[in-house]
């Protein structure tokens, strides 16, 4: 089968799988700036005690799970993709355009962060929190309220070093991690194109209402999302510059897998995009009322700070 063409985070991809969630683009399937093809013999023994397992340094990166396979990144333009038997290309794509695509983008100089980013009035609103802080649902709560979708899940920076320059975020894949309850909150009905992201969960992949605009949006502030089942009412709070560095650093993808792993000077450069971030951009603390029928208090906080900042 002829590989498949793709667009998602600026790049053009050229892909032996079938990624259903990216746009798909009409072009010389020799024109690409990464290519993911299938390879052989690439799974190593997997340690019984680590899933994922990561094996990464600075002259290549390899990834396993156990519910999918390896995947091997040698260079600036290439990931090799060995599956188990019977998994899904839908599967694949799960780890892939997560830790896997932010590998390939900081190999290529960007900044990613574990976060989603919605454009409001021109300037893009970042989410960032732990598992469960609801990202997506706040994304989705955006959307709903007049925002247009940057990404989710995975935010690229690039420009953040250049000087006298905002940063700004390179859009994503029309799709989004959400799950079925806070669906159904923002009225947001099932479709065909809404699948599970894993088998053991019921969190879904679902297209976002909206479709990603084809280019970057300057940053403008980043909420570090907080639940609070005590809070009365939804409040930004500024952070003070070493707390904010201290979340940046804690959201970003290389914290999931070890700063030092791609080599010291990919570290410097990497603290040195992170302190720049912080410097360019207001981070705010914002509490949110643990209740999913009051998203609209939370959306008019974030459409008023980011319309400051």
């Amino acid at each position: 089968m002829a590989p498949m063409m793709y667009k998602a985070f600026g790049l053009k991809i050229r892909s032996e799988f079938a990624l259903n969630v990216l746009d798909a683009i009409e072009t010389d399937p020799n024109d690409f700036d990464v290519e993911v093809v299938a390879g052989h013999g690439i799974i190593r023994d997997p340690n019984p005690y680590l899933d994922p397992y990561f094996d990464i340094d600075t002259d290549e990166q390899y990834m396993h799970w156990r519910a999918c396979g390896a995947y091997l990144i040698k260079d600036d333009r290439r990931i090799v993709v060995e599956t188990h038997k019977d998994i899904s290309d839908h599967l694949v794509s799960q780890a892939l355009l997560g830790i896997v695509m932010a590998i390939m983008l900081e190999r290529r100089h960007l900044l990613c962060l574990h976060a989603s980013a919605v454009n409001t009035n021109g300037r893009a609103a970042i989410f960032l929190g732990d598992k469960g802080a609801g990202k997506s649902t706040t994304s989705g709560a955006m959307l709903a309220a007049g925002g247009s979708p940057i990404s989710d899940d995975l935010v690229a920076l690039e420009g953040v070093l250049i000087e006298d320059s905002r940063a700004a975020i390179r859009p994503g894949f029309s799709f989004m991690k959400i799950w079925p309850d806070t669906a159904k909150a923002l009225s947001l009905e099932m479709e065909e194109t809404d699948r599970l992201i894993h088998p053991h969960t019921t969190k879904i992949q679902k297209r976002m209402p909206k479709q990603i605009r084809d280019e970057n949006v300057p940053l403008g502030a980043a909420f570090i999302l907080e639940r609070a089942a005590e809070a009365t009412e939804t409040k930004a709070l500024r952070l003070p510059p070493h707390e904010a560095l201290q979340m940046v650093l804690r959201n970003t993808f290389m914290a999931r897998f070890g700063e030092t792993k791609l080599g010291r000077q990919h570290l410097m450069l990497h603290m040195q995009r992170c302190s720049a971030i912080v410097a360019q951009t207001p981070f705010y603390a914002l509490r949110i009322v643990d209740d999913i029928t009051k998203l609209d208090r939370l959306t008019e906080e974030i459409i008023r700070v980011t319309a400051d900042a």
